[in-house]
């Protein structure tokens, strides 16, 4: 939820610099508040998408295997995927702190704090990780694949 609100934030921020500059005047805080939103949207977003199937998947090679090969591979890839999420939200961390810390700020005219935006890395992240421990470990609680990634039915069946 927050990070559509914060997409929308994004496209309307962008949408009033257009305007305002077509209009020939200058304000320089519109495209680095929309990139940090982006951002944040980005890393906030992706429990949601692992949760609902959006993630890229070996969809291809798992259609191919036999059922337990097909398992040991899904159980490889979300190992791998926890793992760089973990990976991702230490250094993350330590990122955010050491900008904290140090009251880092961005380039630019506006020039602002940077630990929000890396304090969305270690949050994001860390959430992703914990919902690659649930898809491993309870995998029967999978929702249905989305209707657009269902196989479409055969010519035949449509006809009926």
């Amino acid at each position: 939820m927050m990070a559509t609100v914060l997409l929308l934030a994004a496209i309307g921020v962008l949408t009033w610099m257009v305007l305002v500059r077509s209009l020939g005047y200058q304000n320089s805080w519109e495209l680095e508040t929309s990139i940090e939103m982006m951002v944040i949207a980005i890393f906030l977003g992706a429990p949601y998408t692992l949760h609902t199937g959006g993630h890229v998947k070996m969809e291809i090679l798992e259609a191919v295997l036999p059922e337990s090969a097909r398992q040991a591979v899904r159980f490889a890839a979300q190992a791998t995927g926890l793992a760089v999420c973990v990976y991702l939200a230490w250094s993350g961390f330590l990122m955010a702190l050491d900008a904290y810390r140090s009251g880092e700020r961005a380039l630019g005219v506006w020039q602002p704090l940077v630990w929000p935006k890396y304090a969305s890395v270690p949050l994001g992240m860390g959430l992703t990780a914990l919902q690659y421990l649930v898809e491993m470990r309870w995998p029967r609680l999978h929702r249905p694949a989305p209707a657009a990634a269902l196989p479409a039915p055969p010519l035949e069946k449509l006809h009926d």
